[in-house]
């Protein structure tokens, strides 16, 4: 019983939609009262005694302004970039730890992934040794763009450097 009368309610919607939609913008949609009937003349005689004020017609100045406005730019020096134009290559730092062990598992995980990682021993002033794991170098940017969406799929968040170029 419950979903005959739903089915009805959505149905009486769609139909209310419809006759809306078929509506003139501008018509009034319910009659007038009696009362209302009666005002209803003398609306439309006072509307017909007064006159509409005259168009005048509309004076764009823009269209003389605008050649007058004209802005000629200077002379620029186009830019195209491209690897023979930089100076430096792209080396993302993946990671850096004390024992030798910890940084050629997360190589090992980085070949797992496509990519060469290479385990670099940093010895500090301190006296302490640091393993530091880095992926590249890349010439490109979009080749390191694509090594950085490899390493953060495997959760691991690199590093990326700018090395300069050999030669």
């Amino acid at each position: 019983m419950r979903w005959i009368l739903s089915l009805a309610a959505v149905g009486g919607f769609i139909g209310f939609i419809f006759y809306l939609n078929t509506l003139e913008p501008g018509t009034p949609s319910a009659q007038p009262a009696d009362n209302d009937r009666q005002s209803q003349p003398e609306a439309i005689s006072t509307n017909r005694n007064q006159r509409a004020p005259a168009e005048q017609p509309q004076n764009f100045r823009f269209y003389e302004m605008l050649p007058d406005s004209e802005v000629i730019p200077p002379k620029v020096e186009e830019y195209t970039p491209g690897p023979a134009q930089q100076t430096y290559n792209y080396l993302v730092q993946t990671g850096s730890f004390r024992s030798q062990s910890d940084a050629e598992r997360q190589r090992a995980q980085i070949a797992f992934q496509g990519l060469r990682a290479k385990v670099s021993r940093i010895d500090l002033n301190s006296g302490s040794t640091w393993y530091r794991v880095n992926v590249g170098p890349f010439t490109t940017r979009s080749q390191m763009n694509s090594a950085l969406d490899k390493l953060v799929a495997i959760n691991i968040q690199p590093l990326v450097r700018k090395i300069p170029k050999d030669g």
